[in-house]
């Protein structure tokens, strides 16, 4: 009987979080958003034609990404202007999420944005709903194929082309997490590694690079 009721709620657990995947593509063709094109400004165009305001504010530490409100049809997310970049689109995707699917809830004091611990189905479902929004599968599958990436040869330098490969805004634990989804990669097998270090010594920024740095110095 246990089992049985584990089974059903992993069911509708599943059903949700397919259902806000496919909600993700829809808005996305509402919004005529295309993969490489979607910033930070794009987003707030999509927020803009939503009637969503967004209120920037420097909070301390990343604790606070984000968070939606609503309030007598008065809709607002308050934003975390210290957040790099892949982070605030993904913060932004995700308070999207809240804005189509859980407005009454929260509007009505029932649901708390970004209580995680209380509402965990709601949230996991806004983090799917942001990344297929940003980053649907089905590109992401693409890609991974024209590079001929497989769990055989994954390593941490194949995640490190692919995101230099990806169209899209994302950082290294989103790529992390879907190849983890993908079975690409033993969740948690590269948790520890230090990407954007890493790439930097790999391929290093215009700036880093000694004919740079001695061209500055004839100059200066």
């Amino acid at each position: 009987m246990k089992a049985s009721l584990e089974n059903d709620n992993l069911a509708q657990r599943s059903a949700v979080y397919e259902s806000c995947r496919a909600l993700a593509l829809i808005k996305r063709s509402e919004h005529g958003v295309e993969t490489p094109s979607l910033d930070i400004p794009a987003m707030q165009r999509i927020y803009k034609a939503e009637g969503i305001r967004i209120d920037r504010r420097a909070l301390k530490g990343n604790r606070i990404k984000a968070a939606y409100y609503c309030d007598d049809g008065e809709c607002s997310v308050l934003l975390n202007v210290k957040l790099p970049r892949e982070p605030k689109l993904f913060a932004l995707a995700h308070e999207l999420k809240h804005h189509y699917v859980d407005q009454e809830l929260i509007g009505s004091g029932e649901i708390e944005c970004g209580d995680y611990n209380a509402h965990e189905v709601i949230e996991i479902a806004a983090e799917v709903f942001a990344a297929e929004f940003i980053y649907p599968q089905i590109e992401m599958r693409q890609l991974i194929s024209q590079l001929g990436i497989t769990s055989l040869n994954c390593t941490k330098e194949t995640i490190i082309d692919f995101k230099r490969a990806c169209p899209a805004h994302v950082s290294y634990t989103f790529i992390l997490k879907r190849f983890e989804r993908f079975r690409l990669c033993v969740r948690g097998a590269f948790a520890k590694v230090p990407f954007k270090k890493l790439e930097e010594e790999l391929f290093p920024p215009i700036y880093k690079q000694e004919w740079f740095k001695r061209t500055r110095v004839r100059r200066s």
